[in-house]
């Protein structure tokens, strides 16, 4: 075996377990910058702490310290829950790119919910009406769902960020950073504030209307393909895509093509199709 193929040999085992280790949270397009900045200032600062004893060790420490940032967003653990608040005095805007996807408040545990005991938990307590194998949404349901979106859409980041929160469930805290929502706990989300006043509004909502908790989280995301007004300026929603409302020719989406629903005023992406959902 030449040295090359020894190297691949030995990279090999260390690539299959990079998408483990990754943290799609805090890093690509949610990389959570104030996180970033703080943990690269803490690995270099212990590096050079490192290097007056060990240069070998110091370079180890500077390079694991500088993989993990890449692959997880952070190297000190919590450091989402403090590292907002600690810049947050600095002159510099930490902030998102435009456009970028929102998560859901029901994170992983709407993928191991089953989608279809979802639909029948909503149709058993009134919130989805079956009408010959076509859902609507319950007119009453949506009255109520709006009056929530509208009270939220007014109030305090504070607040919204508090019930946010709370509608996740476990421990999860929550904060804005700019117009970006962090929902920091079991299952770290970044919400855009539309979808963070539409899910909170949800859950909420379905809790008043009997809905077990377990499934009022991962219900949120499937119940904002009805909605018809926006979350964030009361706006009717309109059929799109994202090239034609927060995307556009620049848009970080790799895809600007894919269908969407979206204010017709604010352009705010509300639901945000996937391919084969689309082509259903």
């Amino acid at each position: 075996m030449d040295p090359i193929d020894a190297l691949r040999a030995r990279v090999a085992p260390l690539r299959r377990r990079l998408p483990g280790l990754r943290r799609p949270a805090y890093t690509g397009e949610n990389r959570c910058w104030p996180c970033t900045v703080l943990n690269a200032a803490l690995v270099v600062a212990l590096a050079a702490g490192l290097s007056l004893y060990s240069y070998p060790l110091a370079a180890l420490a500077l390079a694991g310290g500088t993989l993990l940032i890449a692959l997880r967003g952070y190297v000190v653990p919590g450091t989402p829950r403090f590292a907002p608040k600690l810049l947050a005095p600095l002159p510099v805007e930490f902030g998102h790119a435009a456009g970028v996807p929102s998560g859901t408040l029901g994170g992983e545990a709407s993928h191991e919910t089953d989608p279809e005991a979802v639909v029948r938990t909503l149709v058993e307590h009134g919130v989805l009406r079956d009408e010959g194998g076509d859902l609507y949404l319950d007119e009453s349901f949506r009255a109520a769902w709006e009056d929530r979106q509208a009270a939220l859409r007014t109030a305090p980041d504070g607040e919204v960020a508090t019930r946010a929160a709370a509608a996740a469930g476990g421990d999860a805290e929550a904060r804005f950073h700019g117009d970006r929502l962090l929902v920091a706990g079991g299952r770290d989300v970044w919400l855009s504030r539309a979808v963070a006043i539409a899910e909170t509004a949800a859950v909420e909502t379905l809790a008043e209307w009997g809905v077990p908790e377990r499934v009022r989280a991962p219900a949120a995301q499937p119940l904002r393909t009805f909605l018809a007004v926006c979350p964030v300026c009361g706006g009717q929603v309109r059929e799109t895509t994202l090239q034609n409302c927060c995307g556009g020719s620049g848009s970080v989406y790799e895809n600007p093509e894919r269908a969407a629903l979206a204010c017709a005023d604010c352009e705010a992406a509300v639901f945000v199709f996937e391919p084969d959902m689309a082509s259903e």
